[in-house]
């Protein structure tokens, strides 16, 4: 019989390559949600589906105040003695190395990667992670509340847990397979992915990463950091939410079909941080849409993010 392993790539795709994978997210509630998942649309260019669209709220518009405090990034100082003392409290030996812009440290089975300009840490266990294994399946898994225990007093002790985390949310990613038939024959491997966010003000910084994944026997397959520093800098003008919805139906999303529907079901205030490999001067604030773009067939959600300073003009795209 045949098999084969589809799915959605996640994690440092990078390092590892294209890899196939099914998340199945679970989400905390709070008095603020803090943000957990990545946009898939960011900035001002006009997509060919905008036209087809029609959008609605279902929610009313926030109140929002007319100033917000601008933040500068502030770049970090990575240098061969923090990636070795960062490599000595996760408990791994030998030698930091300079690679482009990144600093390197490869202790078998695990490999640590710090990136220069933004800080983003990666730690792997490179057999492990992502791959098919006897060791990282449904069963052999620690329970949700148990990886999140376990994820939490490993990021403490090990340096990498920031002040302001917010637990925020966990996510099962698998690689399942499939025979030639489409049909679901079995998990190849499976871990628990605990993440955390944070906020400014208040307001959840969308860009902003911390997850760590736990797998068989609570091992820890991976840790990825993207937590960039900052500082206030001055009070900028922002667009009211309106004139945010104004803009996203201007610029529109990406979709597919023709006549559909997208439906705002959340809409706030809140910080973008840009991907790793970028080098930006600001946390840019933004507005956050949260919808679905429905159609008789069904709806798929999206994530917005519309700059709200013209100041600062648009987010890249990622």
């Amino acid at each position: 019989m045949n098999m084969k392993l589809i799915g959605v790539s996640a994690g440092v795709l990078a390092l590892l390559g294209v890899i196939c994978v099914v998340s199945i997210p679970v989400f905390f509630s709070d008095s603020h949600t803090p943000d957990c998942g990545q946009s898939n649309q960011i900035g001002g260019v006009k997509s060919a589906g905008a036209a087809n669209l029609t959008y609605t709220a279902s929610v009313p518009f926030p109140p929002t105040p007319a100033e917000v405090i601008l933040y500068r990034v502030l770049e970090p100082e990575i240098t061969t003695e923090l990636v070795s003392s960062m490599a000595e409290k996760i408990g791994l030996k030998g030698t930091v190395r300079e690679s482009y812009d990144q600093m390197l440290l490869s202790d078998e089975p695990h490999s640590l990667e710090v990136h220069m300009k933004s800080g983003r840490v990666a730690l792997i266990d490179i057999p492990r992670w992502m791959n098919p294994n006897d060791k990282d399946l449904p069963e052999s898994l620690p329970s949700d509340d148990e990886a999140i225990q376990i994820a939490t007093q490993y990021l403490e002790e090990t340096g990498l847990m920031p002040p302001d985390a917010i637990l925020c949310g966990v996510a099962h990613p698998q690689i399942v397979e499939y025979n030639e038939d489409g049909e679901v024959i079995g998990i190849a491997f499976e871990d628990v992915q605990v993440s955390y966010s944070r906020t400014i003000d208040g307001r959840p910084v969308v860009g902003s990463k911390l997850t760590a994944e736990i797998g068989g026997g609570g091992d820890i397959l991976n840790v990825y950091k993207l937590w960039r520093d900052y500082a206030p800098e001055k009070e900028i003008a922002v667009i009211t939410p309106q004139e945010a919805f104004e803009e996203l139906k201007a610029t529109g999303l990406a979709v597919d079909g023709k006549g559909p529907t997208a439906v705002i079901t959340g809409i706030e205030l809140g910080y973008y941080e840009a991907p790793a490999m970028d080098e930006p001067t600001y946390l840019v604030p933004v507005y956050i849409f949260r919808g679905e773009v429905r159609d008789e067939t069904g709806g798929t959600a999206f994530v917005r993010y519309i700059p709200a300073s013209p100041d600062l003009g648009r987010v890249s795209r990622r």
